[in-house]
């Protein structure tokens, strides 16, 4: 599916196709070289100044967004990479220490799980998970279960490994997200051959 202008480009007609040349850099590059190249398979000659034309305006839209990328990422992370990078680990650093120093403050003011005064606890009993099965079936046993251990999770000591976990999460989802920002210069592709195209991915024009 990444291809579909490919596909669709062989149907257009010519002044659909001159289109892709009139306003180049609404499409990405890979589009307006399969349209130049499909015009010349029809006969029709391109000449050197609208070739030069598209060029100019691909690079044009090209610094446009690199100065947008800038903007936008530098003024949180910062202009160069080094200290894109500098400020990407000390912010997942913060994170991580923030979350685990409250794990651990967790875990040691949490105290262990009052015992039952019955010394069991009755939702373990078989008679209440025979119970569970009858009205319920397999399912609500299941569906009981999962919501004791869910709740389980938001209480005492175990409070303090859910903590952890989403802080590590947090901090793995932090680090992904913005090394990714920080080193695109722009939105990804459209499929359809439409919107901005990062400089790394358009081919010179012949």
């Amino acid at each position: 599916m990444t291809d579909t202008f490919r596909t669709r480009i062989p149907t257009l007609s010519e002044a659909q196709l001159r289109q892709y040349l009139e306003r180049p850099e609404g499409y990405k590059a890979e589009a307006v070289e399969a349209a130049l190249a499909e015009l010349r398979q029809r006969g029709h000659e391109i000449s050197p100044d609208d070739l030069g034309r598209i060029r100019q305006s691909l690079q044009q839209r090209d610094a446009a967004q690199r100065a947008l990328s800038h903007s936008r990422y530098g003024r949180l992370l910062g202009n160069s990479p080094a200290i894109r990078t500098a400020r990407i680990r000390l912010v997942t650093a913060g994170i991580l220490a923030a979350g685990l120093g409250s794990t651990a403050v967790l875990y040691a003011i949490a105290a262990p799980k009052a015992l039952n005064p019955l010394g069991y606890e009755p939702e373990d009993t078989k008679r209440y998970l025979r119970d569970l099965e009858l009205y319920g079936g397999k399912a609500n046993i299941l569906a009981t279960e999962f919501r004791r251990w869910f709740d389980g999770l938001w209480h005492g000591r175990p409070l303090a490994f859910t903590v952890a976990t989403l802080t590590i999460l947090l901090a793995l989802g932090f680090w992904f997200v913005s090394t990714h920002l920080a080193a695109d210069p722009g939105p990804p592709l459209g499929e359809d051959g439409e919107g901005p195209v990062p400089t790394s991915q358009e081919p010179p024009l012949p």
